[in-house]
């Protein structure tokens, strides 16, 4: 039998930190549609066990859409959409609700054009 450990309370406030960052980017996105699918990022009750591999995968997760989405949209290649998705996949799978697309981040890099 494998133990499971406990997410630490650092790995959690991490993880809100970096999806109030994602949060931020997206209420400065151009794209209206995405403010419509915008319930917070939030953990999924009853999906999110609250382990220590699921806090990590989550958090490293967010880190690389956070990264991704940062990027201009020109330098935007197939692989980082490719990395998008999985990554977005992985999270909501871990318990962490992440409904938006990278499409939905298209339009912050042209506001301040």
């Amino acid at each position: 039998m494998r133990l499971m450990k406990a997410a630490t309370d650092l790995q959690e406030q991490a993880i809100e930190e970096v999806s109030k960052e994602i949060e931020d980017l997206l209420s400065h996105s151009v794209n209206g549609e995405a403010q419509e699918k915008q319930p917070p990022l939030t953990f999924i009750d009853g999906v999110y066990n609250g382990t220590m591999d699921d806090a990590f995968r989550i958090l490293s997760g967010l880190q690389l859409l956070h990264t991704i989405i940062l990027k201009p949209k020109r330098h935007i290649t197939k692989r980082d959409r490719e990395l998008f998705e999985l990554n977005r996949e992985q999270i909501n799978a871990c318990g962490f609700s992440f409904p938006f697309d990278l499409d939905d981040f298209a339009g912050r890099h042209l506001q301040n054009a």
